[in-house]
């Protein structure tokens, strides 16, 4: 992944999940689960970007790079803040989440394949039931036909629909798309839905949305971290 820089924020203040990146994984901090997925793809480079020295001296004792950004408003602005102090490395910025432990090479793939012109973002999603949408910790997308994306919601959509899709916590920038989705105002959607990609739409931004079934496990509550933890010992 010639030009590629993986940037995954960190915050130690999760209000479900207090402490979240350095809960124990199978004999592993969650960051960390994190970080040895965005491996398998192997970038130019992969860095923490956090607010915790805890956190940041977990994942360089791990052999990991971790950069201290201070406060940030969101995931997005925390990873702009890192890339700025980095020197603005690489040519596509990924964003993944802390809380994506089933990330793996095939990902990086399926962000990458996508042909992303300077104002536009790839992210991914996978398809679960319907009666399982109506969890608003679950962020569900819409998408064309050619995979540019409607609307995200908490809410369930489509509304009546068998199948919907989840969001998952990754997003594939160009340097230029990255700069303007983090300096771009929050707009009215983005406030009432709590979801700071609806501003960048609002503000005309692309969001490709690749379908498929990834493992996109989402570690928000201790429920969720027990569902990843038996995923682990299946593996």
């Amino acid at each position: 992944m010639a030009g590629t820089v993986v940037i995954v924020p960190a915050r130690m203040e999760s209000t479900r999940l207090p402490g979240k990146p350095l809960a124990d994984l199978c004999g592993r901090p969650l960051i960390l689960r994190v970080l040895d997925g965005a491996a398998e793809a192997a970038p130019d480079r992969i860095v923490a970007a956090t607010d915790s020295e805890k956190i940041a001296e977990t994942v360089e004792k791990a052999g990991y790079e971790a950069v201290l950004t201070g406060p940030a408003a969101n995931g997005t602005q925390r990873i702009y803040n890192a890339w700025k102090q980095l020197g603005k490395p690489g040519d596509k910025i990924v964003n993944l989440q802390g809380d994506e432990p089933g990330v793996g090479a095939d990902w990086f793939d399926a962000l990458l394949g996508v042909n992303l012109s300077s104002g536009s973002i790839s992210t991914l999603a996978a398809p679960f039931p319907g009666k399982n949408a109506s969890d608003p910790s679950s962020v569900k997308v819409v998408f064309d036909s050619s995979g540019r994306a409607l609307y995200f919601s908490r809410s369930r959509i489509p509304w009546n629909a068998s199948i919907c899709h989840r969001h998952l916590g990754v997003y594939c920038f160009t340097p230029e798309s990255l700069c303007f989705c983090a300096e771009s105002p929050q707009g009215a959607l983005a406030s009432a839905e709590n979801l700071e990609q609806l501003s960048w739409m609002e503000n005309g931004v692309r969001i490709m949305v690749v379908p498929g079934e990834w493992n996109g496990i989402g570690v928000d509550t201790p429920e969720d971290l027990e569902e990843a933890r038996a995923w682990f010992m299946k593996r």
